[in-house]
Formats: C-alpha cells, structure tokens, sequence
C-alpha cells in the first residue's frame, strides 16, 4: 500500500428524467473508463442460479460497459485513472450521481491522504462477478481519507504498455 496527499474535488448533481444507463452511457461516451461496475436494479436479477446474480451480467469490466441497454440499473460507477463516477437510480425515476476527482494542487480545505491499494480479483472471483480466467491483473483500490474517515474511493487499473509493431 502507498499513501501520499492529495486535492480532492467533489461535484454532485441530480437528473430528473434519465436514469442510470442512459446517464452513464453519456459520460462513457465522452470519455471512455478505464473500468466499469454496475448493479442491476433487483426486479431484474435471476435469483435462482448459484450466484444470485443476473446469468450472462458482468458486474465489473474493462472500458466501456456492455451492459448498458439491455437491463436496467439500480447503481453505477466508472473509473477514469484520477476520477469516478457513481449514480444511483432515484426511486420516482431519474438519478442521482456524485463525481471525484483528484488533483495535485487546489484549495488545501479539500486535502486528503489517498492510499493505493492492489485488489486481488484471483481470490474471489464470483464476488466481481468474474469466470474463471478473466480476473483483471493490476486492479487497484484508492482510498480517500480525511482525518482517519473514508470519505471516497475508486478503482484503477495499471495503463497498458503499448508496443510498436
């Protein structure tokens, strides 16, 4: 684990008419995630298999999510590599959401020490929603804290070396 300093910046919002999907569909588009987690509203979920989860759903994966038009969505989040994203569905329709975002230098009332942690998804799997064989290598948890309390968190993922050909 590494722990440093850092400016955190929090927006939050409310939409009226859109809900989870269609919200973060948008903001998927405008900049791609590097991760994506969601969970399908209840109504939906088959909870009659093994997991208790919706078959063929994957809760947790890489870039932008595929699972945005076919089911509906009780709570999402994306994951660029300095911000997140959370919505959550409103029960009279629309949603809600609330964005994180850490930078090196602002206001120092909105200083916090981030801790980066790794998440070992080889260990369980099923709890991310994950097969056998696809567990996401060099996946992180960053911790938020001011005065000792959590205050946010987000994934990341190591960025990808690209090589010439």
């Amino acid at each position: 684990m590494t722990e440093s300093q850092c400016i955190l910046v929090v927006s939050h919002g409310t939409e009226e008419f859109r809900g989870v999907a269609d919200f973060i569909k948008e903001k998927g588009q405008e900049d791609t995630p590097l991760l994506a987690w969601a969970d399908p509203d209840p109504l939906s979920v088959d909870v009659t298999n093994d997991t208790g989860r919706r078959s063929g759903f994957e809760p947790l994966v890489r870039g932008m999510p595929p699972w945005l038009a076919d089911l509906p969505l009780a709570e999402a989040r994306l994951f660029w590599a300095t911000s997140a994203l959370h919505v959550v569905a409103r029960d009279g329709g629309g949603c809600v959401w609330a964005r994180i975002e850490e930078h090196t230098e602002g206001r120092s009332e909105s200083r916090v020490a981030c801790s980066k942690m790794p998440v070992h998804t080889l260990r369980d799997l099923h709890r991310f929603g994950l097969e056998h064989g696809s567990a996401i290598k060099e996946l992180f948890a960053v911790e938020y804290r001011q005065q000792g309390r959590l205050v946010a968190w987000r994934l990341t993922i190591k960025p990808q070396e690209h090589t010439d050909a």
